[in-house]
């Protein structure tokens, strides 16, 4: 144990949806954690890859945007903690593709992909809107402790909070870029491997819309293709 108190193991997969958040939502419960004993942390969203690869830390923390059924069941059960961080989808899409460069098809895929985890465990898992995020960080991290811990107060998850600001994570995104630090390089991009923000995880303080990232005519095939999963206005149901 190093800050805080003990407790017992934790587990807890970090399942937000590409672009939403997610990767700030993964800092502060990795934080946290390390607070409070030995912790693993590895980028998969299956929990038995995840456990194999944790070489005895008393807590593990995974992140991905699909998981398999023993991970999902086991969510459900409630051994694991899960957050979800959720967007309007065609902000997510358009961001997939602006940010890493894919096509429209891969973006969608890749959010039609998350969405059908996400409604085997909405009801199971913290949910936290791209708004709130972007709107009031630290009652986010606030949320996202006492959902994780018992024994956290405000001023902790305050301080947590303090160190994944926007303007915190675009100067990392900065020196992922320039490959400074443990640079893990997966084709389309590359990753810290400490706080997993990518090369240009944050490339606007502000929040930038679909409709200033995209045409109108993807934005339109965005939404007739995951309107299954959509209110008339485009946001996830």
């Amino acid at each position: 144990m190093r800050n805080g108190a003990s407790i017992n193991s934790m587990i807890a997969f970090i399942a937000g949806m590409p672009r939403s958040g997610s990767t700030f939502t993964f800092n502060i419960v990795r934080s946290l954690l390390e607070r409070r004993g030995s912790l693993h942390q590895v980028p998969v969203g299956q929990i038995l890859s995840a456990l194999e690869q944790s070489d005895g830390a008393e807590h593990l923390v995974f992140k991905g945007h699909v998981a398999d059924e023993v991970t999902l069941k086991l969510v459900k059960l409630g051994a694991i903690k899960s957050v979800c961080s959720v967007r309007k989808p065609e902000d997510a899409v358009a961001s997939w593709m602006t940010t890493f460069s894919f096509d429209i098809e891969e973006a969608i895929s890749a959010v039609e992909q998350w969405i059908l985890m996400y409604q085997n465990i909405r009801d199971h898992a913290l949910v936290i809107p791209f708004e709130a995020i972007n709107s009031d960080p630290f009652a986010v991290a606030h949320r996202i402790a006492e959902f994780i811990l018992t024994d956290v107060s405000l001023g902790e998850a305050e301080a947590v909070c303090r160190m994944f600001t926007k303007e915190k994570v675009q100067e990392i995104s900065r020196r992922v870029a320039n490959r400074e630090g443990k640079i893990q390089d997966i084709g389309f991009s590359y990753y810290d491997q400490e706080t997993f923000f990518h090369r240009r995880h944050v490339t606007s303080l502000e929040e930038i819309k679909a409709d200033l990232r995209i045409t109108t005519d993807q934005i339109s095939l965005i939404r007739d293709r995951l309107s299954v999963y959509c209110d008339q206005f485009g946001n996830l149901c």
